[in-house]
């Protein structure tokens, strides 16, 4: 244990972030973790059981972040600390202050941060049971800055490159909801130094302690290129008109799209931009999941009027499905005899858009028998048109298309009818709304394909 391997990150939400503490609030189902201060937070072990995860070498991975055996085992070489918010100013807020979060405008937002509502649709297009509830989020933009420091000999140089080049990765995301959209990071700054205590041993026990001061020379390790990832990118042009609601209203209309302000940084200092547009990549993703049951079926040639009499269509559906499974993944269920779930392999991001048109579409529902319009049905909704197309990117791990024949096939056709305008995202779609049309670029072990 000759050398020290030191690295201070600065990281920033690429996506909203969900690290949630496992307590509910007054009027939320889950609460994110906060210092403090008040503050947004990552812990440790967030970041940790993440990098643990990643780092697939089992060997290694016993050897660098320890284990546990009945009269044997060892401790973790790899210190993580948490990581602090960079605040209004540009600097870490590492310890207690005084944050004016009444009078200042920037602190002021953190006071009550983004809630994201979510409902779990069933086959029948309806919600599912017990399927409504609510998140709070850290807002989209939100940077953070953390220490690493791996304890080692000379030869751990190879395994501390490893280790910095998981955080560019696709794979690299923190908190929950990190399938539907949520926990993307982006890397903006690595300081790091290695220390040889033979001789810099002096110069290490003087470094400060503080995320605010810099520990070396900025290191800009990349990513490797991924062999177990297939990147499917989608251009979406909207026919018409979409929505995607935020589920209430305003003064002026019943329904309006979801909206969220995120934070943009310029000369080292962040502010709040105006509300943008949000597409939500769990609307997105469970749209695209019921889309592959139904073709993992019909290419299974499973059908429902094929089905044995004491057989339920839900067998076929949802979680039971195997087709959704390989992709989306399917929950730990021990009442069922199920000791193993399986985590999602299909990863998407949230979509923030500025350039947007709204139009105001009114509603009247009218009574059968007597021609006139019902009473308490006039209602109305703010829709969106954009000329500029959406641009969507799905990582998938490949080993979700493996052991199981038609699932490759059965998610790249859900794909083509979302490019073809047959499977519509948003709200009211069955008033014509959320139909789109484009391409998909589909990429490969480095190679690029079109898919028609």
């Amino acid at each position: 244990m000759t050398h020290r391997y030191c690295a201070r990150i600065l990281v920033e939400a690429a996506t909203p972030l969900k690290i949630g503490t496992g307590e509910q609030g007054l009027n939320i189902d889950e609460r994110v973790a906060t210092d403090a201060n008040g503050l947004p937070l990552i812990p440790g072990t967030a970041l940790a059981g993440v990098l643990r995860h990643a780092f697939r070498d089992q060997d290694k991975v016993r050897d660098i972040f320890g284990f546990q055996e009945r009269k044997k085992g060892a401790g973790s070489r790899l210190s993580v600390s948490s990581a602090h918010f960079v605040g209004r100013e540009g600097e870490v807020i590492d310890g207690p202050t005084v944050i004016d979060f009444k009078n200042d405008t920037f602190y002021s937002m953190f006071r009550k941060m983004a809630v994201r509502d979510h409902v779990r649709i069933d086959h029948r297009g309806v919600a599912g049971d017990t399927g409504k509830f609510d998140s709070q989020l850290v807002y989209k933009g939100c940077r953070f800055v953390f220490d690493l420091e791996l304890k080692g000999a000379e030869d751990d140089g190879v395994v501390w490159s490893r280790l910095l080049k998981l955080l560019h990765s696709p794979l690299f995301r923190l908190g929950g909801g990190t399938r539907k959209g949520f926990g993307e990071l982006s890397v903006k700054a690595i300081d790091e130094e290695v220390y040889n205590l033979r001789e810099d041993s002096a110069r290490y026990m003087a470094r400060s302690a503080r995320l605010t001061v810099p520990v070396g020379t900025r290191s800009k390790d990349k990513a490797d290129a991924d062999e177990g990832l297939i990147v499917y990118n989608i251009s979406l042009r909207p026919d018409d008109f979409f929505i995607f609601s935020a589920g209430y209203g305003d003064n002026d209309v019943d329904s309006v799209s979801k909206k969220e302000p995120v934070i943009t940084w310029e000369n080292g200092r962040p502010s709040f931009s105006a509300e943008k547009l949000l597409i939500p990549a769990s609307s997105v993703k469970g749209a695209i999941a019921h889309r592959v049951a139904f073709h993992f079926n019909r290419l299974s040639e499973c059908y429902a009027d094929k089905l044995a009499e004491d057989e339920s269509l839900s067998n076929h559906t949802g979680e039971n499905n195997k087709a959704v499974v390989a992709l989306f993944g399917a929950a730990k269920n021990s009442d069922k005899g199920e000791d193993q779930g399986q985590r999602g392999r299909v990863i998407f991001s949230d979509l923030f858009r500025t350039e947007a048109r709204e139009k105001i579409f009114n509603h009247v529902s009218i009574d059968r028998f007597t021609g006139g319009a019902m009473d308490g049905a006039l209602y109305n909704e703010r829709v969106i048109h954009m000329e500029h197309p959406l641009n969507l990117k799905i990582v998938v791990e490949a080993e979700a298309f493996k052991g199981q024949p038609h699932v490759e096939e059965a998610f790249e056709c859900a794909l083509k009818d979302l490019t073809s305008g047959m499977l519509p995202l948003g709200g009211h779609t069955m008033r014509g709304h959320g139909c789109f049309n484009g391409g998909i670029v589909k990429e490969m072990k480095g190679v690029t394909s079109e898919l028609v």
